[in-house]
């Protein structure tokens, strides 16, 4: 009689642990991710070239931006601080002083 090896059963490979709607779930996600990373790469380059044709670094032009709106605040705030002591040297309100100067609520 011829002997017979005994060989180890081969554990089935993972497509094989999971049902047909599950890999068809898997292969649809892995579509996914990949047209979402081809997605994220197109828009890194968009940034990329965008930012190439700026003047100056995004940075550097917020960081302008506020300090621009910083002195105008200021200036703002000393403007209508003067608005109000010639409203109480003439005794009236600040809000008939504003408009002798032409200053609308929407300024």
């Amino acid at each position: 009689m011829a002997s017979r090896k005994n060989t180890p059963p081969v554990p089935p490979t993972e497509d094989q642990k999971l049902t047909a709607k599950e890999i068809k779930q898997r292969d649809s996600l892995l579509d996914q991710i990949s047209a979402l990373e081809s997605q994220l790469a197109n828009l890194n380059s968009q940034v990329s070239s965008t930012t190439e044709k700026l003047e100056n670094p995004p940075k550097a032009t917020i960081q302008q931006h506020i300090k621009l709106l910083h002195d105008f605040n200021e200036v703002r705030d000393i403007g209508l601080h003067l608005i109000g002591m010639i409203a109480d040297e003439r005794g009236v309100g600040l809000k008939e002083v504003l408009g002798e100067f032409g200053v609308t609520e929407k300024d």
